[in-house]
């Protein structure tokens, strides 16, 4: 039997019309995760090599940072001229989202209070220029004990100083009451900062990624590159940390799991690293390159933070399960000087230093197929420290 096909108008257009809203519906959602993806982070590649070494070693006891959860239902773009401080509070009272900082130069008068849940994205770092005025106090960014925040992303931009005053590039302080979480920095410069290029305190998961952390300190030799000060999980991932001008490249004082990776600490007129004090320990460096320090590239004292001019020989003082792997200590007049740091390995690194490549007073630390050019010294008691490095320095 033939059937008969018959053309209904109604039903074309009705097809049509769905068809024409669904393209345009592909078309809206494909522009909005293209806008999108200027504004989100990127994950850090970690190899699959720390990967192995860490479970190793310390089994499932290393906790990773975790990522800010970023928030994408609010946007407001800004030129030079305009309130960046008003832009975070009105993103914050509307439940979260980005405030965008077109390319310029943005003058800085105020400290910027950053709050939970915004995401500050400029142009890239050749852009999008955030910079110290004469009136500007405490820090560019900076972050009270209370309010608690969480999810905060800082991308694609320079905060850049003038070297005057005793000023912050961040500051950061939380208290164990309730610590600030999930703090990210990623492709952004911090150079030329009085005080601290980067100071961090009682915060939790925090990341930092393809960052310049330079020029800091001009004030004393107690302001760093980056300072972190009683914080956990911790992920530093291409960071270059090098020419603090009177401090150090990183201080790590009473911080936990952390995985350093792919960083360099370049000429410094004292120590490269520090870590010390309670609360210290599981930190992974892998391919850390640190040279031209004056003095000791890596030093772990035992040192109580609060009493730091009595020497002590108690561990808890001390960095514990320390590894470094493929790491490179070189051209430093000491390499490493530790004191009672244990359950820790040094594993394909190489030393090349002046005076001593490690030096280490009552420590537990296991070497792996590395090499040490100068030497190592093993101490068994404090009267036999070299007498050209202090004991607390």
């Amino acid at each position: 039997m033939k059937q008969e096909l018959k053309y209904n108008k109604s039903t074309f257009w009705d097809v049509f019309k769905i068809a024409a809203i669904s393209s345009l519906l592909v078309f809206m959602i494909a522009c909005s995760n293209s806008s999108q993806s200027k504004f989100t982070y990127e994950n850090v590649a970690i190899e699959a090599e720390v990967d192995s070494i860490m479970h190793a070693k310390w089994g499932d006891n290393f906790q990773p940072a975790d990522y800010p959860k970023q928030f994408f239902e609010n946007l407001i773009t800004l030129e030079p001229g305009d309130s960046i401080q008003k832009a975070i509070d009105e993103v914050s009272q509307s439940g979260g989202g980005i405030v965008y900082l077109k390319e310029g130069t943005y003058p800085l008068n105020v400290s910027i209070v950053l709050k939970s849940k915004v995401s500050i994205i400029g142009e890239g770092v050749e852009k999008t220029i955030l910079l110290q005025t004469a009136n500007l106090d405490k820090a560019a960014f900076n972050v009270e004990a209370k309010p608690q925040i969480t999810d905060v992303l800082i991308r694609n931009l320079t905060i850049k100083g003038t070297r005057s005053g005793e000023v912050n590039g961040i500051l950061i302080r939380g208290r164990n009451e309730s610590r600030h979480e999930r703090i990210m920095l990623q492709n952004i410069n911090v150079t030329d900062w009085s005080a601290q290029g980067v100071h961090i305190k009682r915060t939790n998961h925090i990341i930092m990624d393809k960052c310049n952390f330079q020029y800091n300190g001009t004030a004393g030799g107690l302001y760093h590159n980056v300072y972190f000060l009683y914080n956990k999980n911790i992920l530093q991932s291409d960071l270059n940390m090098s020419y603090p001008v009177k401090g150090k490249g990183c201080k790590y004082t009473s911080c936990e799991y952390v995985l350093a990776q792919r960083c360099t600490i370049k000429d410094t007129h004292g120590n490269g690293i520090q870590s010390d004090h309670e609360q210290a320990g599981y930190i992974f460096f892998h391919k850390y390159h640190i040279s031209g320090c004056e003095r000791v590239a890596m030093w772990f004292p035992c040192e109580d933070y609060y009493d730091k001019f009595t020497y002590k020989e108690n561990p808890k003082y001390a960095p514990q399960h320390i590894i470094l792997n493929r790491c490179e200590i070189v051209d430093n007049t000491w390499g490493a000087m530790w004191r009672l740091v244990n359950d820790s390995y040094v594993i394909n690194s190489h030393f090349a230093n002046k005076k001593i490549d490690m030096g280490l007073l009552k420590c537990d630390v296991k070497m792996e197929n590395s090499s040490f050019e100068k030497g190592n010294k093993i101490y068994t008691d404090v009267k036999e420290w070299p007498e050209d490095v202090k004991i607390l320095w």
